[in-house]
């Protein structure tokens, strides 16, 4: 009998919190969100193991994107950051409203512009935070095109600065290019200098669909995170938006403060302008007209960095020709623009979004391994009659 009494009061219990529960107005829990359903993960690779994170450029950075964050500016999304600081390990953080977390600490034995510590953070990037889509900020020192630095694979040991500058090394655009090639990086946004050159944009014409970069020297401070997160965030990233962030940002500034190149390249039309400037490059009578003045982006005595377009035109006479080459341009250059100087001493008179190396015969090919770029096998060796 005691046992029936203690099933049936089990059932009259259970009764009453089936009813309970049901009765009760609880409010809804959030959603779990799994994070294969994040749409989009975005990592900065910020390398301040130099001057930029001595003068805490770095810090200044990552406080505009807590800033953007708080603000809700990485909504349906993670917002990852490698950060290599002045002194100490690398640290994989999260930038998210509220405040910043640690993912993962790395030794400082691998130098962060190999090919061997950039796969692992990719990878690590992707498994901490997978997303339907990634986007990728380069954050440094850069030199463009330059072939002096890291050439590795890997296993490859550091061959003779196009990325990075991690206590002294660097990483070339072409071993750039070869780690970048697979790992789906939608956008890649270079805030760093000289990396809007048709020379980088060609060689990672397979790696991205989409640059962000300036073809010039670019302010320490880089550019405005907490105005630009939310473009990357957007449902489509908002690129030409936050390279105009950027560029209005210096534009607005006063003296030699007032600085600035920016484009955004969409690299499928590379082919079709490699295609257009090969031809004009072979029928062109000389590498450098007489009498030709390029138009400059260094300020420096020594330059590797001119604007293309203006070159072209010195080069070609040709209607049909230019007007292939002008629309090829048009197709990979979604925006550009310039202030009117380079730190009030450099006239900029013609920018065309995109910047190139001339060299003046063959014996000037070799000049920072230039000849070992894609550009310069596919497109401007044929300059060389």
């Amino acid at each position: 009998m005691k046992v029936i009494n203690g099933f049936i009061n089990q059932i009259i219990i259970l009764s009453l919190l089936i009813c309970l529960n049901a009765c009760v107005d609880e409010p809804a829990p959030e959603p779990v969100i799994c994070p294969g359903e994040v749409g989009r993960t975005v990592l900065v690779y910020m390398v301040a193991s130099n001057n930029l994170g001595i003068g805490k450029f770095d810090q200044a950075d990552i406080e505009e994107m807590q800033k953007a964050a708080d603000a809700g500016g990485v909504a349906g999304g993670r917002l990852l950051v490698y950060h290599v600081p002045a002194s100490g390990d690398p640290v994989l953080k999260e930038v998210r409203r509220g405040g910043i977390d640690t993912l993962a600490v790395y030794d400082s034995s691998e130098s962060s512009v190999s090919s061997g510590r950039m796969r692992r953070v990719f990878a690590d990037t992707k498994a901490l935070a997978p997303a339907r889509d990634y986007g990728l900020v380069l954050w440094s020192h850069a030199s463009g095109w330059l072939q002096d630095g890291m050439d590795d694979e890997i296993e490859a040991a550091p061959q003779p600065k196009a990325f990075g500058y991690d206590k002294g090394q660097k990483m070339n655009i072409t071993a750039l290019a070869r780690t970048l090639e697979g790992e789906d990086f939608s956008f890649v946004y270079f805030d760093c200098c000289y990396m809007g050159a048709v020379e980088v944009a060609y060689e990672l014409r397979d790696a991205t669909e989409m640059i962000v970069a300036s073809p010039s020297e670019l302010p320490s401070a880089g550019m405005p995170y907490d105005l630009n997160v939310p473009c990357f965030f957007a449902a489509e990233p908002d690129l030409v938006q936050a390279a105009r962030n950027t560029f209005d940002c210096y534009d607005a500034m006063g003296g030699s403060s007032r600085t600035c190149t920016m484009s955004v390249v969409r690299t499928e039309g590379m082919s079709r302008l490699a295609a257009a400037v090969r031809d004009i490059y072979l029928h062109a009578e000389e590498s450098w007209p007489e009498g030709y003045e390029p138009q400059r982006y260094m300020t420096e005595t020594r330059c590797y960095h001119f604007d293309l377009e203006y070159y072209i035109e010195a080069l070609c006479d040709d209607s049909g020709m230019l007007e292939e080459f002008r629309s090829a341009l048009s197709a990979v250059v979604l925006y550009e623009d310039a202030t009117d100087y380079l730190w009030s001493r450099l006239p900029i008179e013609s920018h065309c979004g995109l910047s190139t190396f001339i060299f003046t015969g063959e014996s000037q090919t070799a000049m920072k391994n230039y000849d070992t770029t894609s550009w310069y096998r596919d497109v401007a060796s044929a300059l060389n009659k």
